[in-house]
């Protein structure tokens, strides 16, 4: 039985590939339209693989953001000049800024707020730039201050369980009994199974499981409409 749901922010309770590609096309008009999804699986994948470095010291936040989306770009043999790197990081801030929540998100929320179902978000990420799309997002309507944990500011990053503890520790529920919902297999998959909770993989992207990993979720969902519909009939829900 599910007793509460806790989810990941980015691209995962919002679309994230809306305000990357109005970054793209504002900073690089030239680069093609269709390959505009691949381009964004890159540039997350980079923003994954490199993000410890900025935690580490080993790289600025600044560096990380650099390199993430040069490298993703040049997956794809399309080079850009440095000043243009640097301008689409402002440009794609201003994007997250006018961030909103999908119609599907806002009926599952309203669903879990009237069967009284406890809701909190584990998310990675610099605690002024996560907050600035929670405040966007407005997600305190839903959502209680200290039910949403940033990694950085607890100085631990998912998949390490420990951010899961201590939110189970927070709800006061068995981690069995706990479902989380994420996009990233690395991030949320395997962090939260690692804990013990219960995990929709939230493939909405159209991810390949990554080499050598098995599909231990509990559930793969791909696409919005999917969730609301998953959640809003889920009898585990019922308590």
């Amino acid at each position: 039985m599910i007793q509460a749901i806790v989810f990941d922010l980015d691209d995962t309770l919002y679309a994230q590939q809306e305000p990357f590609a109005q970054a793209i096309k504002q900073l690089f008009p030239t680069f093609p339209a269709e390959k505009m999804q691949a381009l964004f699986i890159q540039f997350r994948y980079y923003s994954d693989l490199h993000y410890m470095k900025s935690i580490s010291g080993e790289w600025s936040l600044e560096k990380m953001r650099h390199e993430r989306i040069r490298l993703a770009l040049e997956d794809f043999d399309f080079y850009a000049v440095t000043d243009d790197l640097t301008k689409f990081q402002a440009a794609y801030d201003e994007a997250l800024n006018q961030i909103s929540l999908p119609t599907e998100t806002r009926e599952i929320f309203a669903f879990l707020t009237q069967q009284k179902m406890p809701i909190a978000v584990i998310t990675n990420g610099p605690v002024i730039r996560q907050n600035q799309k929670i405040n966007a997002l407005q997600l305190q309507k839903w959502i209680k201050s200290e039910n949403i944990f940033i990694s950085d500011a607890l100085q631990i990053q998912k998949p390490d369980p420990e951010i899961f503890h201590l939110m189970a520790e927070k709800l006061a529920l068995p981690a069995d009994t706990i479902l989380y919902i994420g996009d990233s297999f690395e991030n949320d998959v395997v962090g939260a199974k690692s804990a013990g909770w219960q995990v929709w993989w939230f493939n909405h992207q159209g991810r390949e499981l990554p080499a050598g990993q098995s599909a231990i979720y509990d559930l793969e969902i791909n696409s919005f409409p999917q969730l609301k519909e998953q959640l809003l009939n889920e009898k585990k829900l019922q308590r």
